[in-house]
């Protein structure tokens, strides 16, 4: 396995608080909070000789979003999720390292612990979701006091030290009737594990996690199948838009008014076609047509004649 590759390594915990400060590795940023967590492991049916079930110290690092320093206190009961390690130091001994995407608060006021204990959830193993490489395999399933269980390793990122982690952990599997047919791991084969920590080993201190799910992964990676040309066995593509109805709604035609057809009394027609106005200055203004070869085809007459005006009528003479 490559020595600066990054898998993923992720942690769920319910538990309560014991201890709120500052993140040591973001010193001058108040909502980069460090809290301490005394990791319940509770009795189970689940036991093997080789682990021991004791609370982890766990240290949850994360950056308070909501800047509400007080939300997290002292027996306040969290939910937090997130990139997990393990490791040993001379002043914290073993513990797990919780770099959380989320912490969520149990509503309630902790201050008050014979009423807030009584309506917290009970307690639950903290559920992990790993990848890793197979190292060793021991124990036996269905037989002796040791479950049948194998060593392994995962390699995460530190976001506190900014450098790449390895760390080890040891996936086992109950007994029963459910793994009977399950092929053995083969040294180095990268898997994919979903688990319960229900306690550390007892020999390397490390962490001993209950199998519930394990899926394999390719140890090198597969050659893809060659590509044919693309000029060989291109297919002619199908012209499915051409085929389709026309879309567009014909045209309607053109609506002619009944008032379009009956001519203006204002108007004239010369013997061109073209209209012309009456003059008003011009006596004996006659409205005249103009010829048309469709013989089929004829104007609508005026329905009214022009009335003459008085100043176009003839005066009659005088009498003597």
């Amino acid at each position: 396995m490559p020595s600066q590759s990054s898998f993923p390594a992720i942690l769920h915990i319910r538990d309560f608080i014991d201890y709120v400060e500052q993140d040591p590795t973001r010193p001058g940023k108040s909502l980069s909070l460090q809290l301490r967590v005394s990791l319940n492991i509770p009795d189970k049916d689940i036991q093997s000789d080789d682990v021991e079930q004791d609370d982890i110290p766990t240290l949850i690092r994360f950056f308070n979003e909501g800047n509400q320093p007080d939300l997290y206190q002292s027996n306040a009961f969290i939910y937090a999720w997130g990139s997990f390690l393990t490791t040993s130091s001379d002043s914290e001994g073993f513990h797990i390292l919780l770099h959380a995407n989320g912490v969520d608060r149990h509503p309630g006021d902790q201050e008050d612990t014979g009423s807030y204990f009584m309506h917290c959830p009970e307690a639950a193993l903290p559920v992990v979701t790993v990848l890793a490489t197979v190292l060793e395999r021991g124990g036996q399933l269905n037989t002796g006091a040791t479950l049948l269980h194998y060593r392994l390793q995962s390699t995460v990122y530190n976001s506190s030290s900014r450098s790449y982690n390895t760390f080890p952990l040891t996936a086992y599997f109950k007994n029963g009737q459910r793994w009977v047919n399950f092929p053995p791991l083969t040294i180095n084969t990268n898997i994919f594990l979903t688990g319960r920590i229900f306690g550390i080993t007892k020999n390397n201190r490390q962490l001993a996690v209950i199998t519930d799910d394990i899926h394999f992964l390719p140890t090198q990676q597969q050659s893809l199948p060659s590509t044919p040309s693309p000029t060989a066995s291109k297919r002619k593509r199908q012209d499915r838009w051409t085929q389709r109805a026309n879309t567009r709604s014909p045209r309607k035609p053109a609506t002619v008014l009944e008032n379009d057809l009956i001519p203006n009394p204002q108007q004239s027609y010369d013997t061109t076609g073209r209209t012309t106005s009456p003059n008003n200055d011009e006596e004996g203004t006659l409205i005249t047509w103009p010829d048309t070869t469709d013989d089929g085809q004829t104007l609508p007459q005026p329905r009214t004649p022009t009335p003459e005006r008085r100043s176009q009528r003839q005066r009659k003479a005088p009498r003597n």
